[in-house]
């Protein structure tokens, strides 16, 4: 309770972050759905706004506030929690990964992979919507690094510290490089389904989803070992914001 009571402006944060990306993602997969999936929805008297209620309590509640709590708790007992504070090298770092990410999402996705895939090139091919833009930033930005950075990254230091290295007074930072490794590879694995409810999954998107999303959680997670979970979070949500506003320019 002790580190929950320190860092309640953080969970605040978390829950607001969620609860309003939770929303709008709601919206958005609502919107995204095939007319089949729609029809069953109907046929069951689910709306567009249960949907986002729904999905709002999800990231809010479940996957923000409750893992942000347990994340708190699990990095400080392996040194990876950091007060956010304003470092010049640690903006100049995250800024660049940031611009790069961005552009790699957006133009460089479409571009490579959807060069040899009709499926990626067509996800570009219209700007998206202000709930995508709003459920990106938040959800992408806050949850999903709370999800795996603060907490499974933060939890798989743990176990291998405590499996492989107990008997070491400090925690070796290949601990957390293999952690960092490991989540970003789970990462890229959890947006497979996605994926695979929108087209069929060939060798192409599986190499794409992991090539592109291992990479992103790579830089988010040193990030996050480096200089905090909150530059993390700017880093991740600033990724699809940027990519998205050059979507709507350029579009």
């Amino acid at each position: 309770m002790k580190y929950i009571k320190e860092n309640w402006k953080f969970l605040l944060f978390v829950l607001i972050g969620g609860l309003i990306g939770g929303y709008f993602t709601g919206l958005w997969g609502y919107d995204s759905l095939s007319e089949e999936m729609l029809k069953q929805l109907q046929d069951q008297n689910v709306t567009r706004g249960m949907v986002a209620l729904s999905t709002m309590f999800q990231y809010g509640i479940l996957f923000g506030v409750i893992l942000a709590a347990a994340g708190i708790v699990i990095s400080k007992k392996v040194n990876l929690w950091k007060e956010f504070k304003i470092d010049r090298k640690a903006i100049i770092i995250t800024a660049i990964i940031t611009i790069i990410g961005g552009l790699v999402l957006f133009p460089g996705d479409k571009l490579i992979f959807g060069t040899f895939n009709n499926w990626v090139n067509e996800t570009y091919n219209t700007a998206p919507g202000l709930s995508k833009i709003i459920g990106g930033l938040l959800v992408g930005g806050i949850i999903e690094e709370v999800m795996m950075r603060l907490a499974l990254m933060s939890f798989l230091s743990l176990m291998i510290y405590k499996l492989f290295y107990k008997k070491n007074k400090e925690i070796p930072i290949k601990v957390y490089i293999i952690a960092n490794i490991i989540s970003a590879l789970l990462f890229a694995a959890g947006h497979l389904p996605s994926t695979a409810s929108m087209t069929t999954l060939t060798p192409l998107l599986i190499i794409r989803c992991f090539v592109l999303n291992s990479g992103y959680g790579l830089c988010f997670g040193y990030l996050y070992r480096k200089y905090g979970i909150g530059y993390a979070m700017i880093s991740h949500g600033l990724c699809h914001l940027i990519a998205d506003t050059l979507m709507v320019l350029f579009i």
